[in-house]
């Protein structure tokens, strides 16, 4: 079920009206059990058998969980647990998500011939599955409290962070379900969940999709595009993620708060950042955090020597852009990032003396340009698109992007009526080169959702422009389209 849809609009209010209707007559194991099964509905409404996975992993690594806590169990039965914890999840997610990626490489690399699964992702297993490793491993060194099935059961399934994260660790989640402040409806957090909502909702539907379509358009028409038109669809990935990936960490926030969990922040402007240190800092925050605590620190971290901090630095990289794929594009994004970093950090000291503008300005471009490769569709592709970049010309933008952009605008079906059509699409060009530059300088420069909530600016005038932006919203959803972390 995706956040940007009707349904969830009906299922949303109901589940909430029963949660807290069942905490208040004090049937609070009901309450929770009636969370869990609607997290289920929410997770398998697209497919029920999607339900049968996530129950599989859940009652498999509790039981890994349950063993480890015996007392009476000795060092080498727990290290054997602790190992079949590891093969349960790694297991999964091989097979759903790199069995046919391993497969396609046997094929082409030694000629095997070997017949292609064609298995189906299913959702977020990628990130439940990280959300279980850390537990097991948690587990496994005794820093796991006593946790009840369903509390356990509901620390994975909890549908505002299921599907696309962020990744949660016990200690932050599993505690907040037994509060008992947090089983009473508190207004102040149903307000900010309401605004994170709005906020993240209008920046999936109103910005993330229209640049969707533009960007669309510019890889449907590679080699038809001039220089300008190139760069405007790398502009458009790049704006088109961000706003995308923002708007779905905003609703999981708005959504958690609404029932009064505090879901740890996972997005924080990286487009801000002066560095590719900060990038990472500021973007998916919980996976960064992650791979940080069980890869980087495990392999050494930075105590064993400047090449060696090097090569666990691209070795963790390389890990996160496979994380993120099961394609060759993925891993050379993440070596892209992973070599900036490990040029940050060897010229630093150097680096940090240049000016902050130009710093964030060139941590941008960077970006922007790897974006390319997280994007492409195969390896060829973005060599097509910066090639076009380089020789594609003065030309303006691509008809099929303007198209895409101001086709069903109504200040356009009014210029039609008095202007021409060359002097339109002058118009048009022009407006959408301004929507361009208008939400790189919201990346840029305005403040975050966070900072817009966390001010409590609720004024009349405010409450207007958030109902103005979930009205328009909602007059969106007939065009409603996933999320780009829902296929990870």
């Amino acid at each position: 079920m995706l956040f940007n849809s009707y349904i969830f609009l009906i299922f949303l209010p109901v589940v909430w009206i029963g949660y807290f209707g069942l905490n208040q007559v004090r049937l609070f194991k009901v309450a929770r059990f009636m969370l869990i099964i609607a997290s289920f509905v929410f997770y398998g409404y697209a497919d029920y058998r999607l339900c049968f996975l996530l129950m599989f992993s859940i009652l498999a690594n509790f039981g890994v969980h349950v063993a480890l806590r015996r007392e009476n169990s000795g060092q080498a039965v727990k290290r054997l647990l602790f190992v079949f914890g590891l093969l349960i999840n790694l297991g999964l997610l091989f097979y759903f998500k790199y069995l046919d990626f391993t497969l396609e490489n046997l094929n082409r690399f030694l000629h095997a011939g070997i017949a292609l699964r064609n298995i189906v992702l299913p959702l977020g297993i990628s990130f439940y599955t990280f959300q279980q490793l850390s537990f097991i491993v948690d587990s496994y060194y005794g820093r796991a409290g006593k946790y009840s099935f369903s509390e356990y059961c509901l620390f994975v399934s909890f549908f505002p962070q299921l599907v696309a994260g962020p990744i949660v660790r016990h200690q932050e989640m599993i505690p907040q379900f037994g509060e008992l402040e947090k089983r009473r409806i508190r207004f102040e957090n149903l307000l900010s969940g309401m605004e994170y909502f709005i906020i993240g909702f209008s920046k999936k539907v109103l910005v993330a999709d229209s640049f969707a379509g533009i960007c669309n358009a510019g890889y449907d028409n590679l080699k038809e595009l001039s220089s300008f038109s190139a760069i405007l669809t790398i502009l458009a990935f790049t704006l088109q993620i961000y706003f995308d990936f923002s708007g779905y960490c905003d609703m999981a926030l708005g959504l958690g708060k609404l029932f009064n969990i505090d879901i740890p922040v996972n997005f924080d402007s990286p487009y801000k950042a002066a560095s590719i240190a900060e990038f990472w800092k500021r973007w998916h925050i919980t996976l960064t955090a992650f791979l940080t605590t069980y890869i980087y620190i495990p392999l050494g971290g930075n105590r064993k020597g400047t090449m060696r901090t090097c090569v666990n630095v691209i070795l963790v990289f390389a890990l996160s852009g496979l994380w993120h794929g099961a394609a060759w594009t993925y891993v050379l994004w993440g070596l892209l990032h992973g070599a900036a970093m490990v040029v940050y950090r060897l010229g630093q000291k150097q680096i940090d003396r240049l000016p902050r503008g130009v710093l964030r300005a060139c941590t941008f471009i960077f970006v922007s340009v790897a974006w390319v490769f997280f994007r492409a569709e195969f390896f060829r592709q973005p060599w097509y698109l910066f090639k076009q970049v380089i020789v594609g010309g003065a030309a303006g933008i691509h008809g099929e992007m303007v198209r895409f952009f101001c086709e069903k605008s109504m200040w356009k079906l009014t210029l039609e009526r008095i202007m021409s059509g060359s002097a339109i699409q002058i118009i048009c060009q022009s407006v959408m080169t301004g929507w361009f530059a208008f939400w790189i300088l919201v990346c840029v420069k305005f403040p975050s959702s966070h900072d817009i909530v966390g001010r409590k600016i609720r004024k009349t005038g405010y409450y207007i422009f958030l109902s103005a932006l979930f009205a328009a919203s909602l007059v969106q959803l007939s065009q409603v389209s996933e999320f780009i972390y829902f296929n990870f």
